[in-house]
């Protein structure tokens, strides 16, 4: 999440000493960056004013953030006063503790103790020239210390407060560096959601505030995705269900991030409040505006007083003012460093619920690159546990889209679903999520994300869950009507993407028994029975599967089985009894090494014994 600054009176805010404040942030600029104080402005002088006003109370904590973003690494730590960003006491180094065989936890660990050793001598300094005698300070560090805060004589009070001001901040150049070349696959697709929902086109730097556009963070708060949404909020603007979740896709949820900065401008008329509501809230934001009579951010962010407005939301606007000029000026900034090219695709949006894994089957497009390009599937869509839920913007290869909109059209009616593979469930009295997620073969965390519950212990009796079983309720899908019925083009392309040849599969990420027995036009009772898998489920990359020959197997007996998905609270012996048939007639045909079954799953049934 984000951060933001207040200023504190004192040298820079009395009358007459405006020039001196302006050539001191010259001079801070020119330390921290590295240029002499001749050189050109920085690119946020030229931002809009009546968009993005910088009152001159704030120059200081934006000059402290572009240091931040473009001077300082991850290997350098600035101890700084927390409300005057201008004050800077010490910059820690920590390259040295990258020695060979060091973990990434054991560097972490030597750089906060570090850290914290060099904040406790700053705290000592201050201290000492608060009054403190216990304290043995050299005599240049405190005149040093002196000057940075304005030449307070010794024994001020004002030396005590700014004891508990001292804060440390990582450096995040080289993290700036990466997130603009990263940026490069989404900035043209983020542009066009801001335009299209209204919003300045300069917000499109918010990912580097919030994530440097990381979109598999997550925050202590929950929040998640390169725009950093929480669930409660995304959910207001993003798809969020036991299928989807929209904020881990960079581009689905800059429309969100559009649209929901749109509705805070819409609230406050202040593009700065209605950033710093994205992090704070806008209902904060407006309670003050309402306490202090004024929209003005430089205003609110040095009076306004909250148990909730901190550091991260006081300095949101600066730091975002920061990233935007820091990436305007990347060329400089930054030499070498290049964006990669646009993400391009196509998107093709089902009408009905429809499996991933049936569209790439009949597509010949890999399920892997298929997961790549939907970062807000959830794996269980892809395992063809979850269907891609209808009205989805499925993402496809460029230039494949006639081939997914075919595919669908050609797919029989039941594959074609009106809901989702899901069992409804009514909680009873003493039901928890636990011990319903394990009679239906699935995890507590699965049945919180079906049912938006944010916590696990949270349910009461009467309520309806839906449960999402992790061994799916669809049946692969039988290709051989699509092969006999179609020729040429289409029909001979799903021919081509059967291997009758092989006869060993090395399973790969992503792959489940279903995806690899129609490559090969194997059932997979036969190709579980080959290879005697207790659960089909459990596919271990890397491991070496025997491929049977069409027809040696159990689905070449069609006429003589028929398929049972197991229900809740079945057991073989039950399912047995309705086929009359056996147990172990069913063990044996479907390659089982025990009687456990599992909700979702598909068994091969003896139609007589």
């Amino acid at each position: 999440m984000a951060m933001g600054t207040r200023r504190r009176g004192g040298t820079w805010s009395r009358p007459g000493r405006c020039e001196l404040r302006w050539l001191a942030v010259v001079a801070f600029l020119a330390v921290l960056l590295g240029s002499p104080a001749t050189a050109q402005q920085p690119s946020y002088r030229t931002l809009d004013p009546e968009l993005f006003p910088i009152p001159e109370t704030l120059v200081p904590a934006v000059e402290f953030w572009r240091a931040v973003f473009s001077r300082y690494s991850s290997d350098q730590s600035v101890i700084h006063d927390d409300r005057r960003l201008d004050v800077v006491y010490e910059v820690v180094e920590s390259t040295d503790l990258q020695q060979d065989g060091r973990s990434e936890g054991t560097v972490q660990r030597l750089r906060e103790r570090r850290v914290r050793a060099e904040i406790e001598r700053v705290q000592g300094v201050l201290r000492s020239l608060a009054g403190d005698r216990t304290v043995d300070v050299d005599d240049a560090e405190k005149e040093r210390f002196r000057a940075l805060l304005d030449g307070l004589p010794d024994g001020s009070p004002q030396f005590r407060a700014a004891k508990g001001r001292v804060r440390a901040q990582a450096g995040l150049k080289d993290h700036f560096a990466n997130a603009i070349e990263v940026s490069g696959w989404f900035m043209p697709g983020i542009e066009r959601a801001l335009e299209r929902a209204g919003v300045p086109t300069e917000i499109k730097c918010l990912p580097f505030v919030e994530s440097m556009f990381n979109y598999t963070a997550r925050s202590r708060v929950g929040a998640s995705g390169a725009w950093q949404f929480t669930r409660a909020t995304g959910g207001r603007y993003l798809q969020i269900d036991s299928a989807v979740d929209a904020r881990a896709d960079v581009l689905l949820a800059a429309d969100g991030a559009a649209r929901m900065l749109a509705d805070n401008y819409r609230r406050v008329k202040s593009w700065p409040l209605a950033l710093t509501g994205y992090n704070h809230g806008i209902g904060g934001m407006e309670r003050a505006a309402r306490s202090l009579g004024t929209r003005d951010i430089g205003t609110i962010v040095e009076r306004y007083s909250s148990s909730t407005f901190g550091f991260a939301s006081r300095n949101f606007y600066v730091e975002f003012i920061a990233a935007v000029s820091v990436y305007q000026e990347r060329e400089t900034l930054f030499p070498g460093v290049e964006a990669r090219p646009e993400l391009r695709f196509d998107a093709f949006p089902p009408t009905k619920f429809v499996s991933l894994i049936d569209l790439s089957l009949l597509t010949e497009v890999e399920l892997a690159a298929l997961e790549k390009l939907n970062p807000a599937l959830h794996p269980d869509v892809v395992r063809g546990n979850l269907l891609v839920p209808a009205g989805y913007p499925l993402r496809v290869p460029e230039g494949r889209l006639a081939a997914f909109s075919a595919a669908f059209d050609r797919l029989p009616n039941d594959r074609r679903r009106d809901r989702q593979l899901a069992t409804r469930y009514r909680v009873e009295k003493g039901d928890t999520l636990g011990s319903i997620a394990r009679r239906f073969g699935t995890s507590v965390a699965s049945v919180q994300r079906a049912n938006g519950l944010p916590r696990a212990d949270r349910i009461y009796v009467g309520q309806v869950l839906e449960i999402s079983s992790r061994g799916g309720t669809l049946p692969p899908l039988d290709l051989a009507p699509l092969v006999a019925t179609t020729a040429g083009g289409f029909g001979s392309g799903i021919a081509r993407g059967i291997d009758r040849s092989a006869s060993a599969h090395t399973v790969r990420a992503g792959e489940s028994l279903s995806v690899i027995a129609a490559r090969y036009g194997v059932g997979v009772s036969e190709l579980a029975a080959a290879n005697a898998l207790a659960s089909p489920d459990l596919l271990p990359v890397g491991r070496t599967l025997a491929i049977p020959r069409p027809g040696s197997g159990p689905t070449a007996r069609a006429e003589s089985m028929r398929t049972h998905i197991v229900r809740a609270g079945e057991s073989l012996h039950r399912i047995a009894s309705a086929y009359d048939t056996t147990v172990q007639a069913i063990v044996s045909l479907n390659g089982l090494t025990s009687t456990l079954i599992r909700v979702g799953q598909t068994l091969s049934i003896p139609v007589a014994r």
